[in-house]
């Protein structure tokens, strides 16, 4: 019987883990795709008030993709990817905010 409790507990961490990474994963995926494409936007001139078809699909297209790539990922490369997404999304802020005539 304590073998079938013991079995039990590992596959629930084990899900319960799978289940946070993939979390992770899809909070991370979301950011980058809406980034991407309200870039994908505004460099099309869209006006940003509306929600329209090629944003949703660049979205969905983006996160799916990223999903793809981030497959075998574990947690720890995870935060380290968006530790460095995040680092470098401060970089351009701030070149953007010293470049001259802006």
């Amino acid at each position: 019987m304590s073998e079938f409790v013991n079995r039990v507990q590992g596959g629930l961490k084990k899900s319960s883990e799978e289940l946070i990474t993939f979390a992770v994963k899809l909070v991370s995926g979301a950011v980058i795709a809406l980034a991407i494409s309200l870039v994908v936007q505004e460099l099309l001139g869209k006006p940003t008030n509306e929600v329209n078809l090629s944003f949703l699909f660049v979205i969905f297209v983006v996160l799916l993709s990223f999903l793809r790539i981030a497959k075998k990922w574990t947690i720890t490369s995870i935060l380290i990817f968006d530790l460095i997404f995040v680092l470098v999304g401060m970089v351009l802020r701030l070149y953007i905010m010293s470049a001259p005539g802006a």
